[in-house]
């Protein structure tokens, strides 16, 4: 057995365990025999209503009974027995999609933060009936092969959130940065402005210049500028540092020095402050994307020592006058209103929301398959082992698995069009995918977001058209259960867009 998630992997084996139980309960007291029972009794009922033209009352009944005692018993063998052994050694975690597209290959649950949960079952073993470990396999398989069939194409979404929510939590590096945008940026910013005067129009200079790892500055500025403060990581030259007092704790690195240094430069050790993991999955996406090294970590390298990252890394104002900040009540808020439309305060809102209602889907169907294994003998025992309802729990669970497929499909199309929107014209390269989130096309976002609930939907909608009635309860439970992700993650948004919104009200 195969699972697509971490929480699937052991809310699969946790509700068989419970499944067995269930039907243990059922046997020992013999309920389990009581729908059999009614049953028997109804068709003798009913045989007891009709004419006496239609024969002899027994002869009439005899073979009614036969027939719903052997189906109820072949319902029961197949769709209650537990006969196939379940546990987490039999179980296996599903990684065939990201090997396949050589993005990066998921840790196993065990090393994963369910680690703790998955030793806990680890000694627990369950079986379960022929029928439903047959659909089982069937469902997964289908749902892989439909998989399969979508072209490759990393997740630029899930991409983009883990670099923006990347923070440099080192106190003394967030200082040094602001040391270095004193000594270094701000006076090669000053320099340029006097050269130029205004003259340059390129938007390529003009992008590169507006951040501290400026490659104009680099080549132009940083080589002649140095560091006012001695830094430990850089060791007194004479060459260099003559003229500066010598207090025993460090020399006086160049800017360049003090940025580009492979061990000790503040570009390398900005890098490290990324999981080496995300570095891993962002140099596999980019490369199918077409961009090269120094392109994805320029972008991401800049995106970490903006002024909005480093203003919610370190909860304060660290580029003093250098970009503004991301605090919607400073009074530049009422400035920046005038540039953010409806839709864009919308976003505000809508983005955290989506983003929660995403990563929430895979959870809602875990759990809703492990209900589905715990009371499917319960549902069976009440339905009488009718043929009718297996074939329904049937639909329900393979329509429930399939759901992984159409959630592949919208980040298919999610990541196709952010990688067509940021490799055009249209965004700067230093922008790739959306790292910075500078420049987005909103409506296209909304659009997608929404497209997680609305492809489901129609497939769990278009199944009525088989004459399987699933899609209005799977889908209210769905509905209900990213209800609350949604509300909650989009509560903040939706408080700074209402703070943006009056601050402009009241200017």
């Amino acid at each position: 057995m195969t699972t697509n998630s971490y929480l699937e992997y052991f809310l699969t084996l946790l509700g068989w365990v419970i499944n067995n139980g269930l039907w243990n309960v059922l046997l020992g007291t013999g309920l389990f025999v009581l729908p059999l029972a009614f049953k028997v009794v109804g068709i003798w009922l009913k045989v007891r209503e009709e004419g006496e033209d239609e024969g002899n009352k027994g002869m009439l009944s005899l073979p009614r009974i036969e027939n719903a005692l052997y189906a109820g018993f072949l319902v029961m063998i197949a769709c209650c027995v537990p006969l196939i052994n379940v546990s987490l050694s039999t179980m296996q975690y599903d990684t065939t999609r990201a090997k396949t597209c050589g993005v990066w290959t998921p840790k196993a649950p065990d090393e994963s933060g369910y680690a703790g949960v998955v030793s806990s079952l680890n000694d627990q073993t369950a079986a379960a009936p022929v029928w439903w470990v047959l659909i089982h396999k069937l469902s997964k398989g289908v749902t892989q092969a439909a998989v399969a069939t979508i072209p490759c194409r990393p997740d630029m979404r899930q991409i983009r959130f883990e670099v923006q929510h990347t923070r440099i939590d080192n106190k003394a590096l967030a200082q040094e940065l602001q040391d270095f945008t004193n000594d270094c940026y701000s006076v090669a910013l000053y320099l340029w402005k006097q050269q130029d005067q205004g003259q340059t129009k390129d938007k390529t200079t003009l992008r590169d210049i507006e951040w501290i790892g400026s490659s104009t500055f680099l080549s132009r500025y940083y080589p002649s500028l140095q560091s006012k403060l001695p830094r430990a990581a850089f060791p007194w030259s004479d060459s260099r540092d003559s003229g500066r007092p010598n207090t025993g704790r460090g020399g006086y690195p160049t800017c360049s020095e003090w940025w580009s240094s492979t061990d000790n430069g503040l570009k390398a050790r900005v890098k490290d402050q990324a999981d080496p993991d995300m570095w891993l999955r962002i140099s596999a996406a980019m490369k199918m994307s077409g961009f090269n090294d120094s392109d994805y970590q320029e972008a991401v390298i800049r995106r970490l020592v903006s002024p909005e990252s480093l203003t919610v890394s370190q909860n304060g104002h660290v580029y003093a006058g250098y970009g503004g900040n991301a605090d919607f009540t400073l009074d530049n808020a009422a400035a920046r209103v005038a540039a953010i439309g409806g839709t864009s305060l919308g976003s505000l809102a809508a983005f955290p929301a989506f983003d929660a209602m995403r990563q929430a889907l895979p959870m809602i169907q875990a759990i809703l398959l492990m209900a589905m294994y715990v009371m499917l003998p319960l549902i069976l025992a009440f339905a009488a082992y009718e043929f009718k309802t297996v074939i329904t729990l049937t639909f329900v669970i393979f329509a429930l698995n399939f759901l992984t497929f159409w959630w592949e499909l919208a980040r298919w199309l999610d990541s196709w069009l952010l990688t067509a929107l940021y490799s055009s014209d249209t965004h700067s390269r230093f922008n790739m995918a959306g790292l910075q989130n500078s420049s987005d096309d909103l409506i296209m976002n909304l659009v997608m977001g929404a497209m997680f609930i609305v492809l489901p939907a129609v497939w769990l909608g278009a199944l009525s058209w088989a004459g399987a009635s699933v899609g209005v309860a799977v889908s209210a439970a769905f509905q209900k259960g990213t209800e609350t992700a949604q509300n909650t993650g989009g509560k903040l948004g939706e408080a700074a867009g209402n703070a943006i919104g009056s601050k402009a009200t009241k200017g």
